[in-house]
């Protein structure tokens, strides 16, 4: 889980942006889908463009597919907020081979979050 790092809650006034990028070898292809008023999967090519989208929602459920068929996979709480804290930022996803990789403005050395499952 990932959880906001700015401000107080009561400043809902700025969206928070997530972005992801395929970042998969052998021109793999990677599903992204997000829990949001927009609930169409988007597909991501290599060397593509980023998907991105920015939402003012409390929490936000993504899940990334790869593979034949899109069978392997990893839900996870792409943004979370945090109470006494405000929205606001941006949060980076990279899509690689071994795992999902994150960084944001708090931190933004990009480290490896999660496996796939």
């Amino acid at each position: 889980m990932i959880g906001n790092v700015y401000g107080s809650r009561f400043l809902q006034g700025t969206k928070t942006t997530l972005y992801f990028r395929n970042g998969l070898t052998h021109n793999k292809s990677l599903m992204v889908h997000c829990k949001s008023g927009n609930n169409k999967p988007q597909y991501l090519k290599p060397g593509g463009i980023d998907y991105q989208f920015s939402f003012l929602d409390n929490l936000m459920q993504c899940t990334m597919k790869k593979g034949p068929d899109y069978k392997i996979s990893k839900t996870f709480d792409a943004y979370k907020q945090e109470i006494g804290k405000r929205h606001g930022g941006s949060y980076n996803y990279l899509a690689k081979d071994d795992g999902i990789y994150h960084s944001n403005l708090a931190e933004p050395k990009l480290t490896k979050k999660f496996d796939w499952n």
